[in-house]
């Protein structure tokens, strides 16, 4: 089972204005590790987004079947 890392930012001004940013690093064979990606994620928020704010993140289990390797160019 593996898990992909999602984390809702909202802007701090107008808090219904919202966004989900999609982890590009994963996805991850416990959702423990995915846990702690969304969280550093959340952190980082504010350094590329300095006019939002984190609110809430999500672990979602991929399919079976969906393989675990990222090919890059």
């Amino acid at each position: 089972m593996m898990f992909k890392a999602f984390v809702t930012i909202c802007m701090i001004a107008m808090p219904n204005t919202c966004q989900t940013l999609e982890d590009t690093r994963g996805p991850y064979e416990t959702q423990t590790k995915c846990k702690e990606r969304a969280l550093e994620i959340s952190r980082q928020v504010h350094k590329y987004y300095p006019l939002w704010k984190p609110v809430k993140y999500r672990c979602q289990e991929l399919p079976v079947g969906r393989l675990k390797w990222k090919i890059w160019f």
